[in-house]
């Protein structure tokens, strides 16, 4: 997966209209809740079968962060 497609997965899971970019900040973005984060636990799990414990989603403070989560699985 590339980064482009990762940023787009993200957008629906978040069910955003804007486009996300690597460099936002979570806190900047509306979307960014505790449902928020719980989507992102099941996308890494859909995506690329990994299990990401919330602590580290809550650690996460950019787009970028998020990505880095993926474990290199992301171009």
């Amino acid at each position: 997966m590339d980064k482009k497609e990762f940023l787009e997965q993200v957008k629906e899971a978040l069910q955003r209209e804007e486009d996300l970019s690597e460099s936002m900040a979570l806190s900047d973005i509306e979307e960014w809740d505790s449902l928020a984060v719980l989507s992102m636990m099941s996308l890494f799990d859909q995506l690329f079968s990994v299990n990401v414990p919330i602590e580290q989603i809550n650690k996460c403070s950019r787009v970028s962060d998020l990505m880095s989560l993926a474990g290199g699985m992301i171009k």
